[in-house]
């Protein structure tokens, strides 16, 4: 089987990560220059100017949800090393998958609760996304799960 492309999005992956593990770090220290750069370019009026008033509700909101986007991420990390090493219909697989819905959801609610606090639309879209993506994490696991049960009965038989 043919790797570059599984072993290019791995690459992939593993930049997101490393990067999204850098910025996550940068979120306490860089947060206020960079809403204090969006509000001067865009303006005060610029639903962004409200992260300045709830400034530490905004940090551990955003910290929250890049350490569940980070675990997402790392979840993904471990699953594509089986891809590559063609062996993918393993129940490592089913617990990654169920593991980052539960970690979608614990975006969404995170992104939901913050709109209570100070409201952006892209929160809202953020969330939907995530919840989307939470529940067809959850879906696929179950579809996964089956697909090792099948596999290891096949295994059995031979």
């Amino acid at each position: 089987m043919d790797n570059k492309l599984n072993i290019f999005v791995k690459t992939v992956l593993d930049i997101c990560f490393y990067v999204g593990a850098a910025l996550e770090i940068a979120v306490p220290f860089g947060l206020k220059y960079a809403v204090d750069l969006i509000v001067k370019i865009l303006g005060e009026s610029t639903e962004y100017a409200a992260i300045n008033d709830h400034y530490l509700y905004a940090v551990v909101s955003i910290m929250i949800v890049g350490l569940f986007a980070l675990l997402i991420l790392y979840e993904l990390r471990k699953m594509m090393k089986t891809v590559i090493e063609d062996d993918c219909f393993v129940t490592a697989n089913v617990k990654s998958l169920y593991r980052m819905g539960s970690y979608a959801f614990v975006i969404t609610g995170v992104k939901l609760l913050r709109c209570l606090v100070y409201f952006t639309p892209a929160s809202i879209i953020i969330a939907g996304v995530f919840l989307f993506a939470g529940l067809f994490s959850k879906v696929l696991a179950r579809v996964f799960d089956r697909a090792v049960n099948y596999k290891q009965e096949n295994d059995l038989t031979i």
